[in-house]
């Protein structure tokens, strides 16, 4: 057996050697580490944006998989690749089981394509043991899940839900664009010319690539926690109850820029100031709505010299919470003291929003599922919320939708040091394939 990195628990190694895994752990952990390998960096970390060279890479490895497993991949307008086994009775409503396989700038090998392979591992034992569903059950990788390069997210699971309508999405995705400034529809038409499978990727027909609330019964997603609430636990898997929405906006700053010797301090209209203020503001917001949780994660300063006063800065916001209303008041709040902010000091401000995702809760039909199976081990059944979000809280206004924790070393995520053990991710994913039995 594979192990992790450091000790292993010795009572969760005495439970993972009485139980009779159902799934190939050994075949799953291999994959994880293959895919792994995908833009791996010289720290161990793995980078992965949406239509670079290597996550071009990652999906033509992904598609080879899902050939050789005779999953009969396909890909759709927006870049979303399916595998599927067809069902008795193809009329019914499929059960879906996904998560993506991009990543941040130097992140994990563990968050998203984790959840996408063990999709992959669940259809194949199915198929192994001679297992034809009632229903279709796929495994879809969602593209670009982290907005990394774009700082738009969630393009393959928004383009499936189309509630927010193709051209309006077609419009984000015009107006989305890169370091280099080169916009997403621009990617998505160069990753056509691919061929084969890369030809279905179409920005101009994302309409086709929407499905109906009749073509999906659930959508199940296996991620690593990205916390420490089931390390703290001593516990390797457990059953979300609901994801936090998300609110991301854009914010400029327009002061004054000036020489730094011989501009004096009641003369001075300093961008970067003022944004101080406002942060320190946002942490005071978020801190007095509790359960909220907002963040300043990116800031540009221009002209960005040392000797010049800044005369504009850019940051971004990310504000979330388990409760909409409660996440509408704080970014209100916070919206109100940006402004009020700038125009005591003279200066100009201009807020871009620039998506919203609601919150949504798990369904009680695959909770109970997750619980049975739990149950049916015999492991503890604990319930968790998600404060990170997921292409499941996209998902859930389409159809019933329900999340499986497993265990992260330390809580690390988006980062080389992300892990989770062997025995964990076996678990996790037994657990899976017995909740998409009993989802059938």
């Amino acid at each position: 057996m594979i192990r992790m990195k450091g000790e292993c628990n010795p009572m969760e190694a005495n439970f993972m050697e009485s139980l009779n895994l159902t799934i190939d752990g050994n075949r799953l952990w291999n994959q994880i580490m293959a895919f792994g390998k995908i833009g791996e960096g010289d720290n161990g970390g793995v980078t992965r944006t949406s239509f670079d060279q290597k996550d071009i890479e990652a999906r033509k490895f992904f598609l080879k998989l899902l050939e050789q497993a005779d999953l009969s991949p396909y890909m759709d307008a927006a870049g979303n690749i399916f595998g599927q086994i067809i069902g008795k009775n193809p009329e019914l409503p499929a059960i879906l089981i996904g998560s993506h396989l991009d990543t941040v700038s130097s992140g994990g090998r563990f968050d998203g394509a984790m959840g996408v392979l063990m999709g992959v591992e669940v259809l194949c034992t199915l198929k192994e043991k001679g297992i034809q569903p009632e229903r279709t059950i796929k495994v879809v990788s969602l593209t670009d899940e982290e907005g990394a390069r774009f700082d738009y997210g969630f393009v393959g699971s928004t383009a499936l839900v189309g509630t927010e309508g193709t051209e309006k999405l077609r419009e984000n995705l015009a107006s989305a664009t890169d370091k280099d400034g080169i916009s997403y529809l621009e990617v998505m038409k160069q990753a056509s010319r691919e061929g084969e499978y890369f030809n279905q990727i179409n920005p101009d027909l994302l309409e086709q690539a929407q499905l109906s609330k009749n073509d999906v019964k659930a959508y199940i997603e296996v991620h690593i926690e990205q916390g420490k609430v089931l390390e703290n636990k001593d516990l390797a898997v457990g059953i979300v109850t609901g994801i936090s929405g998300g609110e991301w906006a854009e914010v400029t700053i327009l002061g004054e820029a000036g020489h730094a010797g011989t501009t004096w301090m009641e003369e001075r209209k300093d961008a970067l100031t003022a944004v101080a203020e406002c942060i320190v503001a946002i942490e005071k917001i978020a801190q007095d709505n509790s359960g909220s949780v907002a963040t300043v994660g990116k800031l540009e300063v221009k002209p960005g010299s040392s000797n010049v006063i800044p005369g504009r800065v850019d940051f971004t916001l990310d504000v979330r919470d388990i409760s909409n209303e409660r996440r509408k008041s704080t970014v209100t709040k916070i919206y109100h003291s940006i402004r009020t902010i700038a125009e005591t000091r003279g200066l100009g401000c201009e807020i871009r929003p620039v998506q919203s995702l609601s919150s949504v809760m798990s369904s009680s039909i695959v909770m109970k599922a997750v619980k049975d199976s739990l149950q049916e081990i015999q492991y503890p059944v604990y319930e968790l919320p998600s404060g990170a979000a997921h292409d499941a809280m996209v998902m859930g206004e389409l159809t019933d939708i329900g999340m499986i924790f497993v265990r992260s070393k330390s809580g690390i995520s988006h980062h080389p040091d992300e892990w989770s053990s062997f025995e964990d991710v076996a678990l996790g994913c037994e657990v899976l394939f017995r909740t998409t039995l009993k989802l059938l």
